[in-house]
């Protein structure tokens, strides 16, 4: 704490400072969920958008008061945790928090350890519920529906839900910008890794947590870098040659190479990011594999390379590069077509011919991964800002069709958590709220009395048995945002006093 700053202690205020903080973000991400189209302006030094997208606006969400902004900060971890489990959900899962914290509030007495035990047993019974209900998609037609009802657009819907068909369950769909008005996609080889970059301050993009090179470097090792001489002889020849952008691959980067990384970057002299080697499998023979794909030497400790005497003709090449917290993502990696396809052609002898179930799993894994095929739509816009908007609306609907691919849905537009009883009186009420807003958003004062597996269709006004209507919800989306929301929640509920820095009352202008 500084000379210029003093410890504001709150106790007896504490959940009104809670709940006021809550209200006022909450109140300004709500009345964009669903397909009512309301937007947030957001304005800051760093970018300008026009949004209707639930985690954005609450990543940029600051309050003046320093209390009820320090609640704000754990409050967007809903939004944010909810987004980076299954990329969609995040404003039902706010909405839910609010209602959790809006009945606490009317108690007249109650004890926060009682009501986190009450939430945590009712949403494993959430869990239970949904996934016991949940209907599997078989058809590309269904997996439209759940595109429309993340993003209301036909040619959108059949692109994404026609590209997951295509490729299945397991495919890999990025949204990128196009050169163009119009919205297309594409396919392109590619490699996934199920890792993400090793600090934050590598994201180059803070509005989506993520980080986006063009036409990088890759320095593939099984080595532990640890200090800056591993990492600066190839920096240096990289800059003298004009390039300034590469990808480590490694066993991992920490201490003072970590540090240096992180320097350059902040300096805006050297851009270098760093993920950890795949976690799935043998990390050496993955690492191998890359580096082939990629056209890289791959430095190894057992032969005793040094990664000092690395030049460029060492790197690998990429189109792109995509990294969040938890995935990469290689878009067409440039290493020798031959090579790659007598690779392909071993790995599928071997799998024929091996009679070890684990280790013809490998195998089949590794095959995957040489022949991965990645999908990238294009979105196109007359400005900058509806571009920006239409590519945060496409990924959400990439993500819900993905989730509901693979886990399968339930009736859409919040019917389904309305309907589920649990043993928590307050959890149940709190689940009705994503289902009331989204009626008050479009403007619905009546709803019509629908039986279990009926929905009402807020855009056609049609009434049928959902799945027939295009009324659904992937079952993983609804499970992590009421996850999500009882976790925030149970820390809010169970705090009884604040300690917060603030400016001297002498030192505020």
């Amino acid at each position: 704490m500084s000379n210029d700053t003093e410890l504001r202690i709150e106790q007896e205020n504490t959940f009104p400072i809670i709940k006021s903080a809550v209200d006022k973000l909450v109140n300004t991400v709500k009345p964009t969920y669903g397909p009512a189209s309301n937007k947030v302006i957001i304005s800051k030094f760093t970018h300008r958008l026009i949004v209707d997208d639930g985690v954005q606006i609450a990543r940029d969400f600051v309050l003046p008061d320093p209390a009820e902004n320090a609640i704000v900060q754990h409050v967007k971890e809903v939004a944010i945790s909810t987004n980076d489990r299954v990329g969609d959900g995040t404003t039902s899962s706010l909405i839910m928090l609010q209602a959790i914290i809006d009945q606490v509030s009317k108690k007249r007495q109650w004890f926060g350890r009682q009501i986190e035990k009450e939430l945590k047993v009712a949403v494993g019974e959430v869990a239970d519920q949904l996934r016991a209900s949940a209907k599997t998609i078989e058809t590309q037609e269904d997996l439209k529906k759940v595109a429309r009802i993340s993003y209301d657009d036909e040619t959108i819907a059949d692109m994404i839900s026609g590209l997951y068909f295509k490729l299945g369950k397991d495919a890999i769909i990025t949204v990128d910008k196009s050169p163009t008005l119009e919205t297309y996609s594409e396919l392109s080889d590619g490699i996934t890794i199920n890792r993400g970059y090793i600090s934050p301050y590598m994201i180059t993009n803070p509005e989506r947590m993520e980080t986006v090179l063009e036409k990088p470097y890759f320095l593939v090792t099984d080595y532990r870098i640890t200090e800056p001489s591993d990492i600066i002889p190839i920096m240096t020849k990289m800059a003298e040659n004009n390039h300034r952008e590469l990808v480590v691959i490694a066993e991992n980067v920490e201490q003072s190479a970590l540090a240096t990384m992180i320097v350059n970057k902040a300096q805006g002299s050297f851009f270098t990011i760093a993920i950890n080697a795949p976690s799935d499998g043998d990390r050496k023979v993955a690492l191998e594999d890359i580096a082939l794909m990629l056209g890289a030497r791959m430095f190894t400790e057992s032969k005793g390379d040094k990664l000092e005497d690395a030049t460029i003709e060492d790197l690998g090449r990429a189109t792109r590069f995509i990294c969040k917290r938890d995935e990469s993502v290689i878009i067409e990696p440039k290493g020798d077509k031959s090579e790659i396809a007598t690779a392909i052609t071993s790995l599928r002898e071997a799998i024929k011919v091996e009679e070890n179930e684990a280790r013809k799993k490998d195998l089949k894994n590794r095959l995957g991964r040489f022949t991965n095929t990645i999908a990238v739509i294009k979105v196109g816009a007359p400005t900058e800002n509806e571009q920006k908007t239409l590519k945060y609306k496409v990924e959400d609907a990439v993500n819900a069709v993905r989730e509901a691919y693979v886990g399968g849905v339930v009736c859409g537009g919040g019917m389904a958590l309305a309907r589920i009883e649990t043993s928590s009186p307050l959890l149940n009420e709190a689940l009705k709220y994503p289902s009331r807003q989204l009626t008050y958003n479009m403007g619905i004062e009546k709803v019509p009395q629908l039986k279990d597996d009926m929905a009402y269709n807020v855009v056609t006004n049609e009434v049928g048995p959902f799945m027939d209507v295009g009324v659904v919800d992937p079952v993983e989306v609804l499970i992590a945002g009421v996850e999500s929301a009882v976790s925030v929640a149970s820390i809010l509920v169970t705090s009884h006093a604040m300690l917060v820095e603030t400016m001297k009352e002498s030192n505020k202008q």
